[in-house]
């Protein structure tokens, strides 16, 4: 018994599953810098506290970036980035949570 595998194959490009936005997590107590040094580098999406976003958004703003590096590399929307640099200033978030 034979089966054919290649019956109902197209040539199309496969489907790819849509890139989901990192959710943003329940506060446990706990900070997580991997998951912020992750997030930081942009490598990936990361699911984030939202103490570990601010501390992320401050670490980026520590190195020279912006909002819209923000948002990239967390991949949030612009709003969401700005508001993020907003409480990272305004809270006085370290750069570099090992250091504190």
């Amino acid at each position: 018994m034979s089966i054919d595998l290649t019956a109902g194959a197209t040539n199309a490009a496969p489907k790819t599953a849509a890139k989901a936005a990192p959710r943003v997590l329940p506060e446990d107590g706990i900070v997580d810098p991997i998951a912020i040094e992750i997030a930081v580098s942009g490598s990936r999406p990361v699911d984030l506290t939202h103490t570990e976003r601010v501390l992320a958004a401050a670490q980026i703003l520590a190195a020279g970036g912006g909002a819209s590096t923000i948002a990239a590399r967390l991949y949030v929307s612009g709003s969401t980035a700005r508001a993020l640099a907003h409480q990272a200033r305004k809270a006085g978030a370290p750069g570099d949570v090992r250091a504190a």
